[in-house]
């Protein structure tokens, strides 16, 4: 099933944890939901916390992560590496247009 994929915009978030800041944009509701719900039936593949692989595309940068389900709600957050984030020159605040594909 690789291959399935996600196009969505949003605004880099901070979250700032106990010893660390984290910068991450959040994937909307519904695309959470579906995905969540997909990912129940390939769990041999699934990894820690309730993580999927996927590789992201935003602009010409192209990387292989996992996507969250990080917060109370069940959205799935893409926390963005700071070698990406320099690359791209964007930070909090910054609007991306994020593609996923769902690496099963």
């Amino acid at each position: 099933m690789d291959g399935l994929s996600y196009r969505f915009d949003d605004v880099v978030k901070l979250w700032v944890g106990s010893k660390s800041t984290w910068h991450y944009v959040s994937l909307p509701q519904a695309m959470s939901d579906e995905i969540h719900t997909l990912s129940q039936y390939h769990q041999t593949k699934r990894r820690g916390w309730g993580a999927v692989k996927v590789e992201v595309t935003v602009r010409d940068q192209q990387w292989h992560t996992s996507i969250f389900p990080a917060f109370d709600d069940g959205r799935y957050a893409l926390f963005l590496k700071a070698d990406v984030r320099k690359a791209l020159g964007i930070a909090a605040g910054s609007e991306v247009a994020v593609t996923i594909s769902l690496l099963w």
